[in-house]
């Protein structure tokens, strides 16, 4: 994957009439609901010049176009996107998870799960793919669904968050709190879905929705939506009760990073804390 790229290349032309940087343009100025107005004031430019830019009549540099992403506030993948749309390289590297170029932000996430312990935490990627995991999410998804199962829900080895507790072939039936659950999860799915359009957040909502009634999706311009989302799991003849919570990278300058988020568990009762106190402690843990 790319590092970083300070500077156009001279092979790299516009899209024919730059048809798609209008498109794009247009798309992510409808997405954020701003008009060109309103960009062109954030943009730091002419309205006259940014309607030029829309039209077609204008070329824009590479440092328009990094103003107007940063005025439109989009995801560094999508601005990489307009700069290549525009004829430009991308700026923002996009580094494996696995890689050198971030392996200081892989170890602080190894360090944030581990510190985690004895309570579950994952790390997500853009599509909900767990990535990352610690023992205690380990030993938790072992207590739920056997290994025989869990490949043949992901025979490719990577577990999608979502569709382990939406798929009936998952750990639906044991998530007792899922008329709470799943309208939460559903709504901050969609909410990212429609703030970077053809993101997989956009697909995996289509593959979602057939397993959950439309009452559990509620309107895009609904209250702000909880900081926690309560998850209650029946393993055995016992329940465990938690709350989640998400955490993303402030301020990245990678494509990789900024997409990643931390899915951490929290007991939300004494029993839970006890009883995943005891799961660590047992010499048969998952490691």
């Amino acid at each position: 994957m790319s590092t970083t790229a300070s500077r156009p290349r001279a092979t790299e032309t516009p899209d024919a009439s730059g048809g798609r940087l209008r498109a794009l343009l247009r798309e992510w100025r409808q997405v954020r609901h701003v008009s060109q107005h309103v960009l062109a004031l954030r943009a730091g430019v002419s309205q006259r010049h940014l309607s030029f830019i829309e039209l077609g009549r204008a070329q824009p540099s590479r440092d328009m176009v990094l103003k107007i992403s940063e005025a439109l506030d989009i995801p560094l993948r999508a601005r990489n996107e307009l700069l290549g749309a525009a004829g430009f390289a991308s700026l923002y590297p996009e580094a494996a998870l696995d890689g050198p170029a971030i392996a200081r932000a892989r170890d602080a996430l190894q360090r944030m799960l581990d510190h985690h312990e004895p309570y579950p935490a994952v790390v997500l990627d853009r599509s909900w793919n767990i990535v990352m995991k610690n023992r205690a999410n380990a030993r938790l998804l072992a207590h739920c669904i056997d290994e025989p199962t869990l490949r043949r829900l992901f025979p490719d080895g990577r577990e999608n968050f979502l569709r382990l507790i939406f798929d009936p072939h998952g750990i639906r039936s044991q998530v007792r709190s899922f008329a709470r659950t799943a309208p939460l999860l559903l709504a901050r799915l969609r909410r990212e879905a429609a703030a970077y359009p053809g993101s997989p957040s956009e697909t995996l909502l289509r593959t979602l929705m057939p397993a959950a009634p439309d009452l559990f999706v509620p309107a895009l311009d609904d209250a702000p939506i909880a900081p926690t989302i309560p998850l209650e799991l029946d393993v055995g003849d016992q329940t465990l009760r938690l709350f989640n919570t998400l955490t993303t990278f402030g301020t990245p300058q990678d494509v990789t990073l900024q997409e990643l988020r931390i899915e951490m568990s929290y007991p939300a009762d004494d029993a839970t804390d006890a009883l995943l106190h005891r799961w660590g402690d047992e010499p048969h843990a998952a490691g």
